[in-house]
């Protein structure tokens, strides 16, 4: 059987994208029948999991201070807003984004809930953008924002070595203290992706919102990351 050359995971000589860590594998035919967002699911996949697994690893570590808190602006009037059917949470996106929520019925990873998911499709079969929104259970170990968002950072860093942290500002998002991260895939990885991440602590609860596009492409969608992972809005 062929092995990811990156993670070194077992995969099928079908498969387009590693399952594991979702970089793409070399050249082979993405199955018949498979549509933009059936090829999207398996790229996202291995993405998505790989920068919110921090959210079940916890290594608190210390880190340079945060900046101070900037204000909240407000979510831009032409945007889509998309509430959850149990009514536990809202957040905003373009509206050329579609939804894509048959989605979170592929992914599962221990630990973590995945709640939401949109994406700018492409014609090449992967979105050009993304958002999706998962939460997890705090351990008891953690008990204020700066320390759940060091945990993070440390999952993530453990989880993805020589990932590139970008910024980190710590602001409020509906009201609440929360942290965004802008972080990039190693620059040995091809290709690379970059990420805004906001990070919100409620209750016991930790909250992240993660926005994704091609390293290359990020200043095309920076105001938009910015706009979208501040909009999320806890309901209940």
């Amino acid at each position: 059987m062929p092995m990811c050359p990156y993670c070194h995971t077992v995969v099928s000589e079908d498969t387009h994208f590693c399952p594991e860590c979702g970089r793409p594998l070399p050249a082979g035919e993405v199955a018949v029948g498979e549509g933009v967002k059936g090829r999207s699911r398996k790229k996202l996949a291995g993405i998505i999991a790989a920068c919110t697994v921090a959210i079940i690893v916890i290594a608190v570590i210390a880190t340079r201070p945060p900046s101070a808190l900037e204000p909240e602006p407000t979510i831009p009037a032409h945007y889509a807003t998309y509430t959850d059917g149990l009514g536990r949470f809202s957040i905003s996106y373009p509206p050329e984004w579609e939804l894509d929520l048959e989605y979170l019925e592929d992914i599962s990873v221990e630990g973590a809930q995945f709640l939401f998911m949109a994406g700018l499709p492409t014609m090449e079969g992967y979105y050009a953008a993304s958002v999706n929104v998962v939460v997890g259970p705090c351990p008891g170990i953690i008990c204020t924002h700066d320390a759940m968002v060091s945990a993070e950072i440390a999952g993530m860093k453990a989880t993805e070595p020589g990932c590139l942290e970008l910024s980190r500002v710590k602001t409020t998002v509906d009201g609440r203290t929360a942290t965004i991260l802008v972080s990039q895939d190693p620059i040995s990885y091809e290709p690379t992706c970059a990420y805004a991440q906001m990070f919100l602590l409620v209750g016991r609860t930790e909250w992240c919102v993660t926005c994704i596009t091609l390293t290359g492409d990020y200043s095309n969608w920076e105001d938009d990351f910015n706009a979208i992972v501040r909009s999320l809005r806890i309901l209940k």
